[in-house]
């Protein structure tokens, strides 16, 4: 598993790369990008440039722990709070279903359709991810965040995000810096697109 969330974290670098070259952050100095899919990856773009860290490791969001009361534990980095692979198992388990019988595409038809125990546990998963968020935008004050990976090319996952944000914001009696989030323009592109920015900078190409 963790050697999968390092396999995202890479592919995340580099769709933050395209989102900042032709796709949502054009233009954008200082913004966030978060790749849903096996882990949580994530990009940094800092005064228009991709932020590595003193250990190359800006971004790494998969590894941020959600609990203080089990912050040892795996499950509960966001890695695995934010996958969509364990928003699936999840919802399988609550259906009395198989664990790999069940896809996002299967999840977002039983929201369409109104199943409840879905609705819950899928308005749970992006409170999880709207909660980080917050933090990403105490800490790092960007622009814009912008949210990718497969499960992102359907608009209801930024639209509840975004209403469990305004929940977190309507029940603090803080000041919070609120987000402007929104879907990747560039989807799967986004990747492609930023290895070839990658290519072009590191030759030195028009």
């Amino acid at each position: 598993m963790l050697k999968r969330l390092y396999w995202v974290k890479f592919i995340s670098l580099i769709a933050a790369l395209g989102e900042a070259w032709c796709g949502s952050l054009k233009g954008i100095a200082d913004g966030v990008v978060l790749v849903v899919g096996t882990g949580m990856g994530g990009g940094i773009i800092s005064q228009g440039k991709l932020l590595k860290g003193h250990h190359l490791s800006a971004g790494e969001f998969s590894f941020v722990r959600t609990n203080n009361e089990y912050a040892d534990s795996v499950d509960y980095l966001l890695g695995m709070k934010g996958s969509s692979s364990v928003l699936s198992k999840t919802v399988a388990k609550a259906k009395g279903l198989p664990a790999d019988s069940m896809t996002g595409e299967k999840v977002f038809k039983l929201i369409e359709e109104g199943d409840h125990t879905v609705q819950a546990i899928f308005q749970e998963y992006c409170r999880n991810i709207a909660t980080q968020i917050i933090n990403l935008q105490t800490i790092l004050d960007p622009e814009k965040f912008v949210i990718g990976g497969g499960i992102s090319a359907n608009p209801l996952l930024v639209i509840t995000i975004k209403e469990e944000l305004e929940k977190l914001y309507l029940d603090s009696i803080l000041n919070f810096v609120r987000a402007d989030i929104e879907q990747s323009k560039l989807g799967n592109e986004a990747n492609l697109l930023g290895a070839i920015y990658n290519y072009k900078q590191t030759y030195h190409l028009e």
